[in-house]
């Protein structure tokens, strides 16, 4: 009797484990290449000085960034899935964490999902990136494509609810950002929606994001005004394969606007942003690819003077070879005229002050303020794991 019981309780005990199907996967990339780089700006204490030089050094990026994750998903029954995703930027050069230090600065977010979509909580990327993904040149490869031109600035944002659902060819996507440390419920937060047609040769896409941007007395955590500025996007673009050939082409509208008191976090400006690019998958091992950015900017600020900078535009060459299903080699030219390579800082004035319509960057290759384009040489290799 003591052991039928016993046999009972123990069954019932181990029933969910029967039926609750559970997996976690760690994954990652790991990736460096080696790049030359001509026309770098010589600094000294952080300021800007004219002359110009060339470098050649260890990037820990190339055609992806280096990184490692853990996914899992739970089956909670009756169709419906729990899932999260915690996701570390790391650097191959010297070891450290990327995203500013962040442990999981790419992604941390836990969720639910079932056959009429996902639903996720915490830190990721917005709708629009995640839209426009398969209708860039090369994936927002981060050595060799204005990433943030494209997506802005917040291409990550915290404290954010989205929802993706997929049915049939359309896949549609949504969130919501709350805002931190500004004190109103506005300011600082983010929304942004997308949609895109995948359906056989042809794929066509759309997406808009908009950030109500902080001062920088909100953005400390000081006090300071409740106003806010917007930094809006709008997306279009089309792809369309004819065997080994997929062809992009994509459209950005894009318009800052300042906080109506205080300095802005984000400089104010207004643009128009195109790209071209073709995949070649040559070979079942090599994919050769080439693109094409060009930045229609209307106006920049810097301070309380409004300017008009050159239109910056890039050219990429890429030559991706598989070693095998987790290995491959990259070669990559591209060259950037009026800009930095990715357009890191737009371009300089005169007096080497960088005109802000793009944030700074911890990277040492600015253009120098009296170079006209630069060009960069990349040679690297890829694990996925």
């Amino acid at each position: 009797m003591k052991k039928t019981l016993f046999a009972a309780i123990t069954g019932a005990l181990l029933a969910p484990a029967a039926w609750a199907q559970s997996s976690v996967t760690l994954y990652g990339v790991v990736t460096t290449s080696i790049q030359y780089v001509n026309n770098v700006q010589n600094t000294s204490n952080g300021v800007l000085a004219p002359g110009s030089g060339s470098a050649t050094f260890m990037n820990s990026s190339g055609i992806a960034q280096s990184r490692f994750g853990l996914r899992g998903v739970e089956d909670l029954g009756g169709g419906l899935k729990s899932l999260f995703v915690l996701e570390n930027q790391f650097n191959t050069d010297d070891g450290k964490m990327g995203n500013g230090g962040l442990l999981f600065g790419r992604q941390a977010f836990v969720g639910v999902q079932n056959r009429w979509g996902k639903l996720t909580f915490g830190r990721q990327y917005t709708s629009a990136f995640l839209t426009m993904g398969s209708f860039t040149p090369v994936a927002y490869a981060p050595e060799f494509e204005p990433v943030v031109g494209i997506a802005g600035p917040n291409f990550r944002e915290n404290n954010m609810v989205q929802y993706q659902g997929t049915f049939g060819p359309i896949t549609a996507m949504t969130h919501w950002s709350f805002g931190e440390r500004s004190g109103t419920f506005a300011a600082g937060s983010a929304y942004g929606v997308g949609l895109a047609y995948n359906s056989g040769p042809l794929g066509v896409a759309a997406a808009y994001d908009e950030v109500k941007t902080l001062n920088t007395a909100q953005a400390t955590g000081a006090s300071g005004s409740n106003d806010y500025g917007r930094d809006m996007r709008a997306l279009a673009a089309a792809s369309y394969r004819i065997g080994p050939v997929k062809m992009v082409a994509g459209y950005r509208w894009g318009n800052s606007v300042a906080p109506a008191t205080g300095t802005p976090t984000l400089m104010p400006h207004r643009d128009d942003m195109y790209w071209l690019g073709v995949n070649w998958d040559a070979t079942a091992a090599l994919r050769l690819s080439l693109a094409w950015y060009y930045d229609d900017i209307k106006s920049a600020r810097i301070g309380n003077a409004t300017t008009n900078p050159k239109n910056p535009q890039q050219f990429l060459a890429l030559a991706d070879y598989n070693l095998s299903k987790r290995t491959d080699v990259f070669f990559a030219v591209n060259y950037a005229r009026n800009a930095s390579l990715n357009w890191d800082n737009i371009a300089y004035l005169p007096n080497g002050q960088s005109v802000g319509y793009l944030p700074p960057t911890s990277q040492v290759y600015y253009k120098t303020p009296d170079a006209k384009g630069q060009l960069g040489i990349s040679l690297g290799m890829r694990h996925i794991f």
